[in-house]
């Protein structure tokens, strides 16, 4: 064509190029040259608007203008760019331009229902939308083009910008084409992200955000006809999150909030503290005029997701507005920390009196609660007393302040006392026993195991008991036929109670010769059971031996390590016999001058420790035993050790007399 600059040939080569589909730089030039040589080529007008430079800065050629003002099947990109061309450069006063008036106008609502934007559009949008068009159907999608933005990154890796706003619970994905995306930001404290292929995420790619339009008065007009938009509300949002709500609108309009939306749970918690926060102020506002107030929202919202503060300042206020089934159940999922002493105490006495006192475990806690506090009227004293089982001393003071307050305690007296004997704590099972004997209808299997544990503190674990033990003692075993059959720790306890008596009543010395010598015929002798011998006769061969006593564990297997001095010098092993539970004892023959050093072994946790040591003698001047026939054996020894031979000869005489008698009464076939 250089050579033959010939039309036809500038129409063959517009033709191929035609053809070939070709909208580039280059063929934009040929498309140029044949429309200012008159070439008449089917297409010619479209391929030159295809092929148009972005930086075309000038009105498109008058043919081309008034070619499309007749031919309509256009694609959507040469429309943006030909819209664009008219609206930048061509005289709106003109007849033409008003042709195309109408279908850009169109053309821009419908680009603007299909929420679509770019740096053409940006331009029609700037010259068609106006302030009298905004109606709800155009405020409804008009924010999301106003605050568009141009983001481009270099990252060629990176396929989407990923908006994320703090309130919401979702994301945002625009695709980036040629690096570019126009994405709607509504606020300032949005997280960008981008994203690859793969569906990983970055937040430290390198990228560039403009503003595609500025049309400030414009986006105020939407929101004042449609200020349900979701981004107006979310900025409403948080405005009262910062200043806090004023009034019922407020939280009416943050209620719609929270149900409509899919909001961020840190969100969402924010804006319930919020609108809980101020109906709790709203009820306590009113309650103190004397007023009733409504508590349908604070009963009905999903508490789960709440704050434990908020649920305990929910319940507290729902309480002080009588809603007390309500308040409880809350209690009963969330518990009551919070919840100050006055407002559980009131809810305690009003659900005890409407459940009519039946037993509810967690109301049973929440009343004990108060209790300790110090704060409790006689409703929740007597459901206490009447259903509460805790530790030993709690159910104490709860016993005590029942008695005080006059209160009927019902059977507390008795599950005490059984808890008492059952767990080991009796310190003060005798305060509690006197309250049970006087206030109430014993049973006499408690009374029995009370009087058994008081046996058992008295002899096994050597502890001061009151007398009145010691005269129920003597009246069960007086009142027992079958003396055998009475419990053994009774007569143990009681015998040992005698031993340490000086003196005893004719009764009293009857019951002890008969269940002394009742224990001593079981085999069950003690050290004290040579102390009965002034009451009672002891056989002598108990009265004769030295004996020593440990009290361990009734499992136990203690060892016993003795020397008899002063002719042993080594200590060596001798069995120690378990007589009553655990209780041991170790009988041994002493003569005259001989004493008994012992060491007994015991284990705690495995390791084997000394547990006692010490040393007997045997006592031979007991009471009425003096002249015994192992008594008179003893005098010869000592006075053949001293030498005194007529000490000797009526020692010698007794013993001799002594056997003569026993061999008469006693004969030996």
């Amino acid at each position: 064509y250089e050579l033959y600059p010939r039309v036809e040939i500038l129409t063959a080569v517009c033709s191929i190029l035609i053809k070939g589909d070709r909208r580039g730089a280059g063929a934009f030039q040929w498309y140029k040259l044949a429309l200012e040589s008159g070439v008449n080529l089917t297409r010619l007008y479209e391929y030159f608007l295809y092929s148009l430079p972005g930086d075309y800065g000038h009105l498109l050629p008058k043919e081309v203008l008034l070619y499309f003002s007749y031919e309509k099947d256009l694609d959507e990109h040469s429309r943006k760019v030909l819209y664009k061309n008219i609206l930048l450069y061509m005289n709106p006063s003109l007849e033409l331009y008003q042709t195309y008036t109408r279908h850009m106008e169109k053309f821009a609502m419908e680009q603007l229902f299909a929420s679509r934007i770019d740096s053409r559009l940006a331009v029609i949008y700037d010259h068609i939308i106006y302030r009298d068009m905004i109606d709800r159907r155009v405020a409804r999608v008009l924010p999301g083009i106003l605050r568009s933005y141009r983001i481009k990154c270099r990252d060629s890796r990176m396929k989407y910008v990923i908006v994320r706003y703090e309130e919401l619970n979702e994301d945002y994905a625009y695709l980036l084409e040629d690096q570019a995306a126009y994405v709607p930001i509504y606020a300032d404290n949005i997280v960008l992200l981008f994203q690859d292929a793969f569906g990983n995420r970055y937040a430290d790619v390198q990228y560039w955000k403009v503003p595609v339009m500025d049309k400030p008065e414009l986006l105020e007009k939407c929101y004042q006809v449609y200020p349900e938009h979701t981004m107006l509300r979310l900025t409403e949002c948080r405005r009262i999150l910062e200043t806090g709500i004023a009034d019922d609108d407020q939280a009416e309009f943050v209620e719609q909030i929270l149900q409509g939306l899919d909001l961020n749970p840190v969100f969402a918690r924010r804006l319930s503290t919020v609108v809980t926060d101020y109906y709790c102020r709203k009820a306590e506002d009113e309650s103190g005029d004397g007023a009733a107030f409504d508590c349908a929202y604070l009963v009905q919202m999903d508490k789960e997701e709440l704050t434990t503060e908020q649920r305990q300042k929910i319940c507290s206020t729902l309480i002080s507005q009588n809603y007390y089934r309500e308040a409880y159940e809350m209690i009963r999922l969330y518990g009551s920390g919070r919840i100050s002493p006055g407002r559980r105490m009131k809810l305690c006495a009003k659900m005890i009196l409407q459940n009519l006192f039946d037993q509810d475990e967690i109301l049973l806690n929440l009343a004990y609660g108060v209790f300790r506090e110090g704060r409790y009227d006689s409703v929740i004293l007597d459901y206490l007393c009447e259903h509460y089982n805790g530790t030993v001393s709690q159910m104490y003071e709860v016993l005590i302040r029942g008695v005080e307050e006059h209160v009927e305690t019902y059977d507390l007296e008795e599950r005490l006392l059984a808890q008492m004997m059952f767990t080991g704590s009796t310190d003060q099972i005798d305060s509690v026993f006197q309250l049970y004997v006087n206030r109430k209808k014993t049973r006499e299997s408690v009374v029995k195991a009370y009087f058994t544990e008081k046996s058992v503190a008295y002899f096994l674990e050597r502890k001061k008991v009151d007398g009145r033990v010691f005269e129920y003692l003597e009246s069960a075993v007086n009142q027992s036929i079958e003396k055998d059959k009475v419990p053994t720790i009774y007569l143990l306890a009681l015998t040992y109670y005698y031993a340490g008596c000086p003196k005893l009543s004719e009764e009293q010395a009857r019951l002890c010769r008969l269940i002394g010598g009742l224990l001593i015929s079981e085999g069950l002798v003690f050290p004290y059971t040579r102390e009965l011998s002034r009451h009672m006769a002891v056989p002598e061969d108990i009265m004769d031996k030295a004996m020593v006593e440990y009290i361990g564990k009734r499992d136990g297997r203690p060892e016993l390590l003795v020397r008899i001095l002063p002719d042993e010098e080594q200590y060596h092993s001798e069995e120690i016999r378990r007589v009553y539970q655990g209780i041991f004892v170790k009988q041994k023959v002493l003569f005259e001058g001989e004493s008994m050093e012992y060491r007994i072994y015991d284990y705690d946790e495995g390791k084997r420790v000394l547990a006692a040591e010490g040393r007997v003698t045997c006592d031979h001047k007991l009471d009425g035993k003096e002249n015994s026939r192992f008594a008179l054996l003893n005098q010869m020894g000592a006075a053949q050790g001293k030498k005194d031979e007529e000490a000797l000869k009526k020692a010698m005489e007794d013993y001799l007399k002594k056997a003569a008698v026993l061999s008469e009464l006693f004969p030996i076939n």
